[in-house]
């Protein structure tokens, strides 16, 4: 028998141990696919060939969600044992403190998440629905009650706290008129019995609005109870949410049958959704008829964001500023967000308040964002210093970045994202920067950076407060390859270089929930068309996850969007990503 050199012998070793890695790679992705079709064979299969893998806590969390509907206390304890202070352990934990909530096992709800810190919108609703049964003492109302989305937990949480008188009969009844749009059956229901008897319509009334709502507003003649009024007002915004047109008519034939606060309520919601199917006009028409100022009919941050743009599309800076205005005061998304705030003061300077204007611009001036810049130029504040937005420029030592090397969570981001599973790897990120300061987080920043994570790279040097480094903030990764396919259509680098930020965070395998493909989310189709009319015979999707392809096909339909926009930079990026159609539409 032929003896192996210890070189050959190492070298052999190494080729099982890479062939191993790969297989073991393999499964993980294998049972990834598993849990998102939902098929636990695919997992099961997998676990025996990730044991000792970074991420083997991951595939038997996949195992352990598809069953979590019949799993014990004692198996899901035993898991958040064994990951106990990492990321897929708290995961668990919100899935399996879900559960016991939606299953009304409150006394293992409360042993299981005692001492728990979450920011999950349903868990927090489920916590407040037990601290209201059990005659805890503090009752603060989730969020998650008041949200777009009203989630089967987040109505209980209301009902409950209703019940306490933690809400108001006023708020029940908004919650209620504006529920039906991305609520459940039974979410509206749970709102509906927090109602006050003499307006609460009962189960039969608000299931035909539910699923009958051109049917539910063919009103009677005979005068309508309080309750028969609300089921109509739930059934007309079920309608405005898939036909906005048709609803309008209807109520135009029905509303004389409500009150002055019902009617304003009806045009305000009808307002929002035409401002949805981008009607500025009709938007702008209907949300006159909400109400004065202060009597305006009460929306949300979101519905009045809506209807904001519309009258911004139409220049109609009065009802822009009313918008504004019906807004929370809320720095994310509310009156106080950066990009209101900016509206707000050329709302005032459009209406002749230059004082009042110039006020809002000089505080804006001072932040370091888009609409900051924006500020300083309208009141011709001088613009940052470029050393001052590198003041937080850091040089890390060997031993700063080697911290990260070790960090068992930072090593689970790695192979996440060499993966694919960037929604995985962007949670477990979280996890390890979400307390840090600055300093740590320019720090982190670099590290991923150097490892070629772009997307976490940037997303970690935007938390930044005080000290900035915005060359870690607006990188330029694959540098060359975009320059040359900007340049051979002639389209600017920059613009280009932003598109992909946008699109990508320059994620060259990035795949969009659409479907989309690479830096530049060119669509399979899209790709298609951009091959016939550059002559390439051999196109196939997959090759735009090429970094040369996608930047080529990219640079090319960005070009073709701005031809079509009359070299308009903002629409053509509003087309790129929407469609012409769109953009047009939003000019």
């Amino acid at each position: 028998m032929k003896k192996l050199s210890l070189a050959s012998f190492f070298l052999s070793q190494c080729v099982v141990f890479v062939s191993a890695a790969y297989a073991n790679d393999a499964a993980v992705k294998e049972a990834s696919e598993g849990f998102r079709l939902g098929e636990m064979s695919r997992i099961s299969a997998a676990l025996p060939q990730v044991r000792g893998h970074v991420l083997e806590g991951y595939v038997e969390y996949w195992a352990l969600r598809l069953n979590i509907d019949g799993a014990s206390a004692e198996i899901v304890e035993r898991f958040l044992d064994k990951h106990k202070g990492t990321a897929v352990a708290d995961r668990m934990r919100v899935d399996w403190l879900k559960q016991l909530g939606k299953t009304d096992r409150w006394d293992e709800f409360a042993r299981a998440g005692a001492g728990f810190e979450t920011d999950d919108s349903e868990v927090l609703c489920y916590r407040a629905t037990l601290a209201a049964r059990s005659g805890g003492a503090d009752l603060s109302v989730p969020s998650g009650v008041w949200a777009e989305r009203l989630t089967e937990a987040c109505a209980q949480a209301f009902m409950a706290l209703a019940e306490k008188n933690k809400l108001s009969a006023e708020d029940s009844i908004w919650r209620l008129r504006t529920a039906g749009e991305n609520s459940t059956l039974l979410a509206l229901t749970r709102i509906a019995n927090s109602l006050p008897e003499s307006a609460r319509p009962n189960d039969e009334q608000l299931r035909r609005a539910f699923s009958n709502p051109d049917i539910a507003l063919k009103l009677s003649n005979a005068p309508l109870t309080r309750a028969q009024r609300e089921a109509s007002l739930v059934a007309l915004v079920r309608l405005a949410r898939t036909d906005v047109a048709k609803a309008r008519t209807i109520w135009q034939t029905v509303k004389s049958k409500f009150g002055d606060d019902e009617q304003r309520h009806a045009a305000a919601m009808l307002a929002y959704f035409s401002a949805r199917r981008l009607e500025g006009d009709e938007a702008m028409t209907w949300f006159k008829r909400a109400g004065p100022e202060q009597n305006l009919a009460r929306l949300s941050d979101w519905q009045a964001a809506w209807i904001a743009r519309a009258a911004m599309r139409e220049g109609q800076w009065g009802e822009l500023l009313r918008a504004i205005n019906a807004m929370g005061v809320s720095v994310n998304g509310g009156q106080m967000d950066p990009t209101w705030r900016y509206w707000k003061a050329r709302s005032l300077a459009a209406l002749g308040d230059g004082a009042g204007a110039n006020a809002i611009y000089a505080e804006l001036a001072k932040e370091f964002h888009y609409h900051g810049l924006l500020a300083a130029e309208e009141i011709g504040a001088p613009l940052p210093a470029p050393e001052a937005l590198r003041n937080g420029v850091v040089k890390p030592t060997p031993e700063q970045l080697a911290r990260f090397d070790q960090l068992p969570a930072a090593k689970r981001v790695l192979k996440l994202s060499e993966l694919g599973l960037r929604a995985d790897a962007a949670r477990e990120w979280y996890s390890v920067v979400r307390d840090f300061g600055d300093a740590d987080s320019l720090l982190a920043s670099e590290w991923m950076r150097l490892k070629g994570v772009w997307d976490r790279s940037i997303n970690t040097a935007e938390r930044t407060k005080s000290a900035h480094d915005f060359a870690l903030r607006f990188q330029t990764p694959y540098a060359k390859e975009i320059r040359k396919a900007a340049e051979a259509v002639n389209v600017d680098p920059s613009l280009t270089f932003g598109l992909i930020r946008q699109e990508s965070r320059f994620w060259a395998e990035a795949v969009s929930s659409a479907g989309a493909l690479g830096l530049m989310q060119v669509m399979p189709s899209t790709g298609k068309w951009i091959a016939q009319q550059l002559n390439i015979r051999d196109y196939r999707p997959s090759q735009l996850t090429d970094i040369n392809v996608s930047t080529g096909f990219g640079a090319f339909y960005l070009k073709n969007a701005l031809n079509n926009q009359g070299g308009s930079e903002v629409l053509a990026a509003a087309a790129y990503n929407a469609g012409a159609g769109r953009a047009r539409a939003t000019h």
